[in-house]
């Protein structure tokens, strides 16, 4: 069912009622931009990859909102399910306190989505609109203050030490209180040449008289001012308070969504959860990735993704396809069973992929096929759901990286990956040629100057470290991965702490630094010629006791300054 502006309060009771009654709920949405996949390497980071995605999400909008309960009927062994298709814009509204939203469209993503017969005109005419959180318990507390000053009349406010002004102030209060009690008079202008005094009286009518006047102010010639003041009609407050909480809008419904502790089911939902948290429930995402985790935890602490679901063995020997369309479609053939959804709405023969509706209804009927498939080995419904729950799925990933929302998780090891940075002539073959001599290779590039190289087979790594690490004189540079990954966060720790420098104190404490350093190094060349050959070999002792990564630190520390510095800026530039 679409649901508009027209309809939404309507429709909100009964919406409500069914997540309040359903087994699990599933979700989609459609965005007005999404993630590049471009723009993901799949040698990123669990950090960086949150910070990609995080950054995406903050541009974009959910134009539309998916939603489909299910609710399992045990006597005939199938399932009741609803569907509604949820149209969302932030519109303008009456609120005072209200401010302009804005967001950015992705030319592709609207292409794509045009292609797919999506009603921009049904968005920006019938969208519902709604608040995050933060933003409505911001508004609310001004809505309530202002209310109660409307109902609380308060004493009479004078500057200190201004006797003149204060016989002034009850002078004119007077005259407003005869105003107030002449229910002929609606209009009052009073004059005022004395900022002081204008202050006092505006201050005096918000607390005293704000349940039944209001007020506005005029610049007039001679540095004069102009207040006009009317009656409060008491229907303008109950207007007011109707237009807040049509600004809330949809929100309501996915606070309470929150609230169910209902299992919710997405599809590749990484995406979908930040965007709801940014939409819903705070302005700005957490920075810290574990912090991002402990939120969404706190707001959704059962969400189930059925594309890491199928990835996962034992179905993923079963499924060679993951995308929504093609899983529904294996989903539906032996040795699945078969099972009846009712919907009032959607069906599998009818295909409206990309209507958010239609996809979390055809996600549900998913999870649903798989559970039951699942549960002929495991009868336990709470030891599935646990083993495949708040695990969300991580497109293009050479280590099937996943964000656990559950645990604590520590960065890949990727011992076997290696960073090299070469010319920008190079191609793939030229990567290809490099690691020729050390067996298949996965290659995931970074910029047209640098790309991750991985090793199929981990014997050949220490043959890659003594060949090729930190070798000069070519046009090429080979790094642990390790190495390019610490020296990558100490670049950005270093550019966050100069950021909150000032100017003089980063100038000044890098000349000491560097001073520092020039004065150590000249300080080891003396010893290095008094000390003669012995310690010259009880240095190559040292160094040869040491493991292949540490006898390149050197070459590394020489160089990769420049290098990181040009990747930065081609990052920077590509973005």
């Amino acid at each position: 069912m679409d649901v508009t502006i027209d309809n939404y309060e309507e429709l909100l009771p009964e919406i409500l009622e069914k997540i309040e009654n359903c087994d699990f709920c599933s979700i989609d949405c459609e965005l007005s931009g999404i993630t590049q996949y471009k723009d993901l390497n799949s040698f990123d980071t669990l950090r960086t990859r949150y910070e990609k995605i995080k950054n995406s999400v903050e541009s974009f909008l959910i134009l539309q909102f998916g939603l489909c309960v299910f609710k399992y009927k045990p006597n005939e062994k199938s399932y009741e399910s609803h569907a509604y298709n949820c149209y969302l814009f932030p519109r303008s509204q009456k609120c005072k306190y209200s401010k302009d939203y804005s967001f950015s469209c992705l030319n592709s993503s609207v292409e794509f989505l045009i292609e797919q017969n999506f009603d921009f005109n049904k968005v920006f005419k019938k969208g519902i609109s709604f608040i995050s959180k933060d933003c409505e318990e911001n508004l609310r507390h001004k809505l309530h203050l202002t209310i109660e000053d409307r109902k609380i009349p308060k004493n009479t406010l004078y500057p200190p030490n201004k006797e003149d002004i204060r016989d002034q102030i009850d002078k004119i209060l007077n005259e407003i209180d005869e105003f107030v009690e002449n229910k002929l008079e609606t209009r009052k202008e009073i004059k005022f040449t004395e900022f002081l005094l204008r202050l006092f009286i505006e201050k005096n009518i918000r607390q005293k008289y704000s349940k039944q006047l209001k007020y506005e102010s005029k610049f007039l010639e001679n540095k004069e001012r102009l207040m006009i003041i009317t009656k409060v009609d008491p229907k303008d407050i109950t207007n007011e308070i109707d237009d807040f909480e049509k600004e809330i809008g949809f929100s309501k419904l996915i606070w309470f969504l929150s609230q169910s502790n209902k299992l919710i089911v997405g599809h590749n939902m990484i995406s979908d959860i930040m965007q709801m948290l940014r939409q819903f429930f705070t302005a700005n995402l957490p920075e810290n990735f574990e912090d991002f985790k402990s939120m969404t935890n706190s707001l959704f602490p059962r969400l189930l993704d059925t594309k890491y679901m199928a990835s996962q063995a034992p179905l993923k020997d079963l499924i060679n396809n993951t995308t929504l369309a093609d899983l529904e479609r294996i989903l539906s053939k032996e040795p699945f069973p078969k099972i009846t959804i009712e919907n009032d709405l959607y069906s599998t023969n009818n295909e409206k992929l990309h209507e958010a509706g239609y996809d979390a209804y055809l996600t549900g009927c998913c999870y649903a096929k798989m559970f039951h498939y699942l549960e002929t080995f495991n009868s336990s419904k709470l030891a599935l759901e646990e083993f495949y729950s708040n695990k969300l799925y991580l497109m293009k990933s050479y280590d099937n990286l996943i964000f656990d929302l559950k645990k604590v998780q520590e960065e890949p090891k990727r011992d076997n990956v290696f960073y090299v940075e070469f010319p920008p002539k190079w191609e793939t073959q030229d990567l290809y040629d490099l690691f020729s001599s050390y067996g298949p290779i996965f290659i995931g590039w970074i910029n047209e100057r640098s790309a991750f190289v991985a090793l199929q087979n981990n014997d050949n790594v220490k043959k890659v470290a003594s060949q090729l690490l930190g070798v000069c004189g070519r046009d090429y540079r080979v790094y642990f991965y390790s190495t390019y990954i610490n020296q990558l966060y100490k670049s950005k720790n270093e550019k966050n702490k100069n950021s909150n420098s000032t100017p003089d104190n980063k100038n000044s404490d890098n000349n000491l630094t560097n001073s520092n350093e020039k004065r150590k190094r000249n300080k080891e060349k003396q010893n290095d010629k008094s000390s003669g050959s012995d310690s010259s070999l009880e240095r190559k002792k040292f160094k040869s006791d040491k493991n292949d990564e540490k006898q390149n630190d050197k070459p590394f520390e020489q160089s990769m300054d420049c290098v990181y510095n040009l990747f930065l800026k081609d990052n920077t530039n590509k973005r």
